[in-house]
C-alpha cells in the first residue's frame, strides 16, 4: 500500500495517497485474463456492439474506476498504463473489442445451464410437481454460492415498516400478520408470516405504493440480536476485489453472475395486483431454503426505491419496534421514459 502523497495524473486531484500504474498491473492481471477479442459483447453486457477493454471494464464493474472523477478518456489512459506491464498485452487486446472469454469460447455457458435449470424448476414447482420436484434446483451449487453472500447486521442496526392507515398504527399493529392472515408473498408462502422491512423510511413507503392525500404509520424496528442475512442486493456491482475477498475466483463469479442476477430478478419483481399466487413459489421455495441453512432473513433490492433495498426476516425475535410516526401524504414525484 502506497504512502506517497501527491497529485493524480488521471483525475487532477491533488494532495491525494498515489501509486504508480505499473504497481497495479499485477492486481489486474486476473482482469485482463478474462478478456478476448471479439466483435461484440451481447453475451456479458447483453448489449449488441463493439466494446473496447476499457469501456468493458467500466460497465461490467461499476465500481472499479471513479467514474465521478475519471472521465472516459482517462479510464481508457488509466488502463493502457496498468497494461503496459501485463505479460500477455497485445495491442489489439487495448485498441480492438473485447468480450469476457467465458462468453466466447464456450456455446453454452454454465451459467446458462443454471439459468435454465431455474426455469425449468420454476414451471415445475407451479404447474407438475408441487412438494416431490420433478426438476429440482442443484442444492449444492446454491448453498456454496448463497454462503459466500452471508453477512450480519449487528444489534442497534435499525429497519422500517409501513401500512397505510387512517390512523397512528401501534407497534404491535405493525408487527408480522398474525398466521391465520398470512396471504402469500415473495418470499413467505401461504399461512407463514414473515416480516418485511426496508432500509429507510424512503423505501417503505414506496413499497407501500401509497397515494396522495392517503396516510400511512410507519414503524423503527431496532435489531436486539444479531441478524444473520443471505444479502442477494446489487449482484451486478459486486468490484473483482470484492468478490475475490468472498472467496470468489474472478473467473467463477464472471460464470455464476448471470444466475445470481436472475435470482435477484425474481425476488425484486414488483409484486404486481394480476399476479397469480403460483408465480410466488419459486422465491418462496429459495427463501424457504435460506432459512433452512439457519439464516434469519433474505435481502434483496427495493423494486421501487433503486437506493433502497428490502429484507424479508424469518425470526422476527430478533427485532423490537422501537417507535411509530404517523405520516399524510402531500407530494408526489414520479420519474418516467
Amino acid at each position: 500500500m502506497s504512502t506517497i502523497v501527491g497529485d493524480c495524473d488521471f483525475c487532477e486531484s491533488t494532495g491525494v495517497v498515489i501509486i504508480n500504474c505499473e504497481a497495479l498491473t499485477e492486481s489486474f492481471e486476473p482482469l485482463f485474463d478474462l478478456y478476448v477479442n471479439h466483435s461484440t459483447a451481447i453475451n456479458s453486457l447483453k448489449i449488441d456492439k463493439p466494446f473496447l477493454l476499457h469501456e468493458h471494464l467500466t460497465l461490467y464493474w461499476p465500481k472499479l474506476f471513479n467514474t465521478s472523477k475519471l472521465k472516459r478518456k482517462d479510464v481508457k489512459q488509466l488502463v493502457h498504463h496498468i497494461g503496459r506491464e501485463y505479460w500477455l498485452a497485445t495491442k489489439d487486446l487495448f485498441e480492438k473489442p473485447v468480450e469476457l472469454l467465458a462468453f466466447v469460447e464456450n456455446d453454452k455457458p454454465y451459467s446458462s445451464d443454471l439459468e435454465l435449470q431455474w426455469d425449468f424448476f420454476a414451471e415445475g414447482i407451479k404447474h407438475k410437481n408441487r412438494f416431490f420436484l420433478s426438476d429440482a434446483l442443484d442444492l449444492d451449487v446454491l448453498e456454496s454460492t448463497l454462503l459466500r453472500f452471508a453477512k450480519t447486521y449487528p444489534p442497534g442496526h435499525e429497519f422500517y415498516r409501513a401500512r397505510i392507515s387512517e390512523e397512528e398504527l401501534t407497534c404491535s399493529q405493525l408487527g408480522k400478520p398474525p398466521v391465520e392472515r398470512a396471504t402469500p408473498g415473495r418470499a413467505n408462502p401461504v399461512g407463514i408470516p414473515y416480516l418485511y422491512v426496508s432500509d429507510s423510511e424512503k423505501t417503505t413507503l414506496y413499497e407501500t405504493r401509497i397515494s396522495l392525500h392517503e396516510s400511512i404509520s410507519v414503524g423503527r424496528f431496532v435489531l436486539i440480536k444479531p441478524l444473520q442475512v443471505i444479502s442477494l442486493k446489487n449482484i451486478s456491482s459486486h468490484g473483482p476485489y470484492e468478490i475475490q475477498d468472498m472467496d470468489f475466483a474472478v473467473e467463477e463469479f464472471v460464470e455464476i453472475r448471470p444466475y445470481l442476477i436472475k435470482l435477484e430478478d425474481e425476488l425484486s419483481r414488483p409484486v404486481r395486483k394480476q399476479d397469480v399466487h403460483l408465480d410466488y413459489l419459486p422465491t418462496q421455495f429459495l427463501c424457504e431454503y435460506i432459512k433452512s441453512e439457519g439464516f434469519d432473513a433474505v435481502e434483496y433490492r427495493s423494486a421501487m426505491n433503486a437506493e433502497g433495498y428490502n429484507l424479508a426476516i424469518f425470526n422476527d425475535d430478533k427485532l423490537s419496534c422501537a417507535g411509530t410516526k404517523f405520516l399524510k401524504i402531500n407530494r408526489l414525484q414520479y420519474s418516467y421514459k
